[in-house]
């Protein structure tokens, strides 16, 4: 097509050696800093991305944030938040030595309740910095009870006062105006503090000898790619920042902006393309009338990932051609590259976002068994926007083949230690079977590998990430790396969303993209699945798939107490509640049937997990979640909160049904 043009299809050496381009992007970025002190004082606000703590909405949320990005500054620190980062930095950059969270100089800190230490001390004076977070209305974050939090405010003033030592405040209101460094600056100079700014080579030779460069340069490839793939100028750049209100969204599109239009200088300098550019170059070179297509028949295989740049293409062709017939064949369930631009709405919604069209669904595979089918189906189909498929297979057993095991909690490499454990067994009893350790991580694969080495089991045994696994498949899969966290599985790294941003839309439903890949790597096996997970710790995944409905066998007792804890049966002694899809909604019944002296449970409207119901209340029995629901005495309908002419009241949500109303309410 671009011959056909007459563009030139010589490829960049940048996609020969991936390498090459790291190395650009580096020596671009230090140019982009060293040409501007102010640019560097900027990109260091950005990295790593701010998160605003008021959208940070439960004291579990927070934890996770914490537990999941390190927050070190640039004199090495650990910090708390975002803000006391900024503020660090700030102190370093302008040379003024200090202390985080130093001792307070007085014995008197009984007076405000526990041993204080203020967040940072201007080393050598009487001077102190406190970081408060709260609005301009004393707000705090949701988690933090705003009362109590402005008092200690109030002692720490107090002491300082009684002390004799200078207390200077800033404020999570001055960070959202955009005023926090620059009041500080003002608030020091006041009080004589010296500046002696750091210079700006020696800080970038600092910031390359830590690695910082080199992970800021890693940042930026993701975004170029994600820029390429998507189209994205400058102004939808902005528009996608702002819309996933991302902080200082102007900073981040210059800088980005700045970047792309470098590197497509770079290319028409090597007078060159690269993969992105075959694609973009064709639709122009078929919007321009430089190539008409001559195609009757267009096939898009793998259409559960094509990107907007494919897809602007695919349209073009069908635009410009001689009204050819467009077939797409794709696997919702499997639309697992939305890193490189894949757009599963537009299989999804094809009809709204591509026009009419004629469906057939596949829906028989002689890869894998029933059971495998069913649990791997069920999952996958949680996720409201994948659609609906009934698996049938070739291969039929009476008994789960799904099975999930722990991790040896508390023995030294004890993941690893089981991974070899489950292979021997396997090999065991199936001596030339292929088998796959599939993992989110690669450093997950090479310390399994070095433990099947060691043990002499690396024979007939693949390692897979979850992408790579993709169109594989092994008699046998041992699929590792079931924990909470951003190395876990589900992915729960969130310092990355300015990328995030760029990427195509991802559907609302938790962990979606994370879920399609579990759904890859459990259907890679014929026979059997074995799932690996750290009960102390356990993932999303871990905790979903322990819900009776999966049918997973549960091998580990560890697991099987978790188990017991979510879904036992309190009214009984042997039953377990399983969920019911019943005519007017879902419900659990307990596995014993007539046998249970109540036999149900409600659904828990904040986790799913069973509702059990008490003297006017319903009490979930996950207790990672205890959630509580108001039920009517009356009729035993769950109790609503309604607004009426006196305010708020709770009433019997029977009360708005046509029949057999109820009209049972409570003052709130």
């Amino acid at each position: 097509m671009l011959s056909d043009a007459s563009i030139s299809t010589y490829m960049s050496i940048f996609v020969e050696d991936p390498l090459k381009l790291k190395q650009w992007v580096t020596d671009w970025l230090l140019n982009y800093l060293s040409e501007d002190i102010s640019r560097l004082v900027d990109f260091i606000s950005l990295t790593p991305e701010p998160v605003d703590p008021f959208s940070i909405k439960t004291q579990a949320e927070y934890e996770a944030y914490v537990r999941d990005n390190e927050l070190r500054t640039l004199n090495d620190e650990l910090v708390k938040g975002y803000q006391e980062l900024l503020i660090a930095n700030f102190l370093y950059l302008n040379g003024i030595p200090y202390t985080y969270e130093a001792r307070y100089v007085s014995k008197r800190r009984i007076e405000i309740g526990f041993d204080y230490k203020p967040d940072f001390h201007i080393d050598g004076t009487h001077i102190y910095i406190e970081h408060f977070g709260i609005d301009r209305a004393g707000g705090t974050r949701p988690d933090i009870d705003a009362h109590q939090y402005n008092e200690d405010i109030k002692s720490k003033r107090t002491l300082h006062i009684k002390c004799r030592t200078t207390l200077v405040e800033t404020f999570h209101y001055e960070w959202v105006e955009e005023t926090l460094t620059s009041g500080l600056e003002k608030k020091l100079k006041i009080l004589d503090v010296e500046f002696n700014p750091i210079n700006s080579e020696q800080l970038l030779e600092q910031l390359q000898s830590t690695g910082k460069i080199a992970n800021w340069s890693d940042l930026l490839l993701k975004a170029l790619s994600s820029i390429r793939v998507e189209r994205l100028d400058y102004d939808s750049m902005l528009a996608r920042f702002q819309r996933a209100n991302i902080s200082q969204p102007q900073k981040y599109t210059v800088l980005l902006n700045a970047l792309h239009e470098a590197y497509v200088q770079e290319l028409h300098e090597q007078n060159a393309i690269d993969f992105d550019d075959m694609i973009i170059r064709s639709i122009e070179a078929i919007d321009k009338g430089l190539f008409t297509p001559k195609w009757t028949y267009v096939l898009v295989d793998e259409f559960q990932d094509i990107s907007t740049a494919r897809m602007d293409l695919v349209k073009a062709i069908i635009k410009r051609g001689p009204t050819p017939s467009l077939t797409v064949v794709g696997d919702d369930w499997q639309s697992i590259y939305r890193f490189s631009g894949g757009k599963l709405e537009l299989t999804t919604r094809f009809d709204e976002l591509v026009g009419l069209y004629t469906e057939t669904k596949l829906q028989k595979t002689f890869r894998y068994n029933n059971s495998i089918a069913d649990t791997a189906g069920l999952f996958i189909m949680e996720n409201p926007e994948q659609y609906k498929k009934y698996i049938v297979t070739h291969t039929k057993v009476d008994s789960s083949q799904v099975y999930m095991l722990d991790d040896k909690v508390g023995v030294k490499d004890g993941l690893y230690q089981r991974v070899v454990e489950v292979v021997s067994k396997i090999k065991s009893v199936d001596s030339t079977a292929s088998i796959a350790v599939i993992g989110r991580y690669n450093y997950l694969l090479n310390e399994s590998k070095a433990a099947l080495v060691k043990n002499r089991l690396v024979e007939n045994v693949s390692l897979w990430s979850f992408h790579k696994s993709k169109g594989l498949e092994a008699d046998y899969c041992i699929l590792i790396g079931f924990s909470q966290g951003k190395l876990g599985f589900p992915n729960e790294n969130i310092d990355q969303a300015v990328i995030e941003a760029l990427l195509p839309a991802l559907d609302s439903y938790p962990h979606s993209e994370e879920r399609r890949l579990l759904y890859v790597g459990l259907t890679r096996a014929k026979k059997k699945s074995y799932i690996i997970g750290d009960p102390t710790s356990p993932s999303a995944f871990i905790n979903e798939l322990l819900a009776p409905k999966y049918e997973v066998n549960i091998h580990s007792k560890a697991f099987q107490e978790l188990y017991r804890k979510k879904f036992k049966c309190p009214n009984c002694e042997e039953g377990y509640l399983k969920l019911i899809n019943g005519k007017f909604g879902g419900f659990y019944a307990c596995s014993t049937g007539k046998g249970c002296r109540v036999g149900k449970a409600r659904v828990c409207t904040e986790c799913g997990a069973p509702s059990v119901d008490n003297r006017g209340s319903s009490d979930c029995n996950n207790q990672d979640c205890r959630h509580s629901m108001r039920i009517c005495e009356q009729c035993g309908r769950p109790m609503i909160l309604r607004n009426g002419k006196y305010g708020e009241f709770w009433g019997c949500s029977g009360y708005s049904t046509q029949d057999d109303q109820c009209k049972n309410t409570s003052k709130q």
